[in-house]
């Protein structure tokens, strides 16, 4: 499927005020410009393609989350804009500009850079008023959580991704823990696998995040001896989050609410 412009109208930009050309810095900090309105739009990465949904613009996938680009189909598709992740390589974008095609690394890393994007994307677009709109009922929702939160002392959160794997701080999971009042308590470069028992006892977390889909419960945690005097354990604030919504993109608002509320219920009493 390509968005197609064909028949649509479009959006007021003010009186007598031409849209385009248009140019927007990337997350790359590389310009990118349109001369005129895509008429076709390729994706490739989770965040483009749930900004595009938000958007309510029609595009085609291009590539992977593994940060692969399908070069063949892009030569024969031409889009005039390629928005990316940030999973999909530098070389991989290369080649795409290489191929004279406007390519767009979004800043999915945090909601900031999320909103840059919703905003970026829009006027790329050519429909800089829907990014506005979308963009402002994001910002809406984090300003909320910033106001009740206000003065609230971070607690500290472990991020239970199965197994005791985790995530880091500096991911974009780990910022919405920042940002909903908690300290990842795995820091900047976890090791992959399990994160070390011993060291969760030192960290000492308050908060337990762990997915919705996962079968263990606080029942299983509590029988686990090397575990259960943890402070998150000992207490029950035990979190189920759809990780699916903690992708970077606009969804994750809703779960920054909800851990927000978790991790400080008596600030939104």
């Amino acid at each position: 499927m390509l968005l197609s412009a064909c028949g649509e109208k479009r959006e007021p930009t003010g009186a007598r005020v031409p849209l385009y050309p248009v140019s927007v810095r990337d997350a790359g900090q590389d310009t990118v410009t349109l001369a005129k309105t895509p008429t076709r739009i390729g994706v490739a990465g989770q965040a483009p393609t749930r900004i595009a949904e938000a958007l309510a613009i029609t595009v085609t996938s291009v590539g992977d989350n593994a940060g692969n680009l399908d070069l063949g189909l892009i030569r024969t598709l031409k889009p005039q804009l390629i928005v990316t992740g940030s999973e999909v390589s530098q070389a991989a974008v290369d080649q795409a500009r290489a191929l004279k095609i406007s390519v767009y690394m979004t800043p999915d890393r945090t909601l900031d850079g999320i909103e840059k994007a919703l905003s970026d994307v829009s006027l790329l677009a050519g429909i800089p008023i829907r990014g506005r709109d979308v963009r402002k009922q994001l910002a809406r929702t984090r300003e909320d959580v910033k106001a009740a939160i206000a003065g609230a002392k971070p607690v500290r959160v472990f991020v239970d991704l199965g197994h005791f794997a985790t995530v880091s701080d500096s991911s974009f999971i780990g910022s919405i823990i920042k940002e909903a009042g908690g300290i990842d308590v795995a820091g900047p470069d976890p090791q992959e696998g399990p994160f070390p028992i011993e060291r969760l006892r030192q960290l000492k977390p308050e908060v337990w995040v762990i997915s919705s889909d996962s079968p263990v419960t606080l029942a299983d945690l509590r029988r686990n001896r090397r575990i259960k005097w943890l402070p998150a354990i000992r207490s029950g604030r035990f979190v189920h989050v759809n990780m699916s919504l903690l992708e970077p993109g606009p969804e994750a608002a809703a779960v920054l609410s909800g851990l927000a509320r978790a991790f400080h219920p008596d600030a939104f009493r």
